[in-house]
């Protein structure tokens, strides 16, 4: 079946300005957030592109300065794209590497205007390396878990650079007819086919990686305490969970710490409660500078923390317990031009976990470690080993 060349190549700037219209849409007031604004009009300068060379090859006469302008346009569109990877990456723009092409694209086609089996060898060969430098900035291991979208970026920017990889070959072998768009040779359209391919996977690939970053960010938020910033009763639990299966499984032992601070209502009474907020938060990142990185803290409900620590016998914890408590005592926290200073009281649990235990147990025996620190006078740490019978009602305040 013959193919038309004209509506062939037409497609590109329909697919590419629906695309680059709905995507400006969406980032309007975002030019500089996340690089979505740049790849929007990375698409229009797309889509103005081919209309040009439609134009040109129809209508004898026209100055081939409308090639020229199409071959900037193109490469102005895959160097906008390049700096719209680097904003989502939050990585500074690249400007040699993206306003160099666009240069070297105009001045080549300038000098060989009238030589169309060059300019497309020349231009085959910038527009491939600028679709791998795309490919190069987005598979970089700095940017994290390769997700999906990253996947599909990159495949599509991959498509891109053979495509024009491809037509420099052709014409290099004497394929005259591929410098010749019109004509419906196989490099021609198959060539146009894999670009139109690679427009829409870049373009899903981009939108994708957003929409994937906008999960884990709002899957992280759900697991913050969004006062402290650290881990939430929920996140906790599962983070316990784990780390008791492992425990269970090399029989190590696990230690859990619950803090409590001081006299807290003394400070919402004293201060207000944004006082008490500011106390809760100076805290937590106390706690969390003390604890090494495969310890997991979390706010565990009101002024109580609870901190599990993986592969900790009891002497280990205790003294880890000791130096958060020193740490608290010595910390001072301003507000409204006064010093607040405030303590905790530390109950440590720690054990070989077997079997099924339950992290409620745990959780049960460090939090009656902690009513003991506190009959004993507050601001210090207790060790237990068992449960503790039940005594008399304990005020935490």
């Amino acid at each position: 079946m013959p193919v038309d060349m004209s509506t062939l190549l037409l497609m590109f700037p329909v697919v590419a300005l629906s695309m680059a219209l709905a995507i400006l849409i969406v980032a309007l007031g975002r030019w500089n957030d996340d690089g979505l604004a740049h790849w929007g009009s990375s698409l229009l300068m797309l889509a103005l592109a081919f209309p040009l060379f439609v134009v040109h090859g129809h209508m004898v006469g026209l100055s081939p300065l409308l090639v020229v302008f199409g071959n900037v346009l193109l490469a102005g569109s895959y160097a906008l794209a390049l700096v719209a990877v680097c904003l989502f990456f939050c990585r500074p723009r690249p400007s040699w590497r993206a306003l160099a092409p666009v240069g070297l694209a105009a001045a080549g086609s300038a000098v060989f205007i009238e030589q169309a089996d060059v300019r497309v060898a020349l231009g085959g060969v910038l527009f491939g390396v600028q679709g791998g430098m795309v490919v190069h900035e987005v598979l970089r291991r700095s940017n994290g878990v390769l997700e999906r979208g990253r996947m599909l970026l990159a495949i599509g920017a991959a498509m891109v650079a053979v495509l024009y990889l491809q037509r420099s070959v052709g014409v290099m072998l004497g394929w005259r007819e591929v410098a010749q768009w019109q004509t419906p040779h196989w490099i021609q359209v198959g060539s146009h086919l894999l670009g139109l391919a690679g427009l829409i996977f870049t373009t899903l690939g981009f939108v994708l990686m957003g929409k994937e970053r906008a999960d884990a960010e709002h899957q992280k938020l759900a697991q913050l305490d969004a006062l402290t910033g650290v881990p939430n009763r929920r996140a906790l639990m599962e983070s316990l969970d784990r780390v008791l299966a492992q425990a269970v499984r090399e029989q190590r032992p696990v230690a859990l710490m619950m803090v409590d601070i001081d006299h807290f209502k003394r400070v919402n009474d004293s201060y207000g409660h944004l006082a008490g907020d500011a106390v809760l938060a100076a805290v937590a990142a106390c706690l969390k500078g003390g604890l090494r990185a495969q310890d997991a803290l979390g706010r565990y409900g009101g002024e109580e923390f609870l901190i599990v620590l993986p592969a900790t016998d009891a002497p280990g914890a205790a003294r880890l317990a000791e130096h958060l408590r020193q740490a608290i005592e010595k910390m001072v926290v301003l507000w409204a031009g006064q010093e607040i200073r405030v303590t905790i009281s530390l109950g440590v649990h720690a054990r070989v976990p077997a079997g099924q235990v339950q992290a409620s147990t745990l959780i049960d025996t460090a939090d009656q470690a902690m009513y003991a620190a506190k009959r004993a006078g507050r601001n210090r740490v207790e060790i237990q080993a068992l449960s503790l019978p039940p005594g008399a009602p304990i005020a935490v305040d």
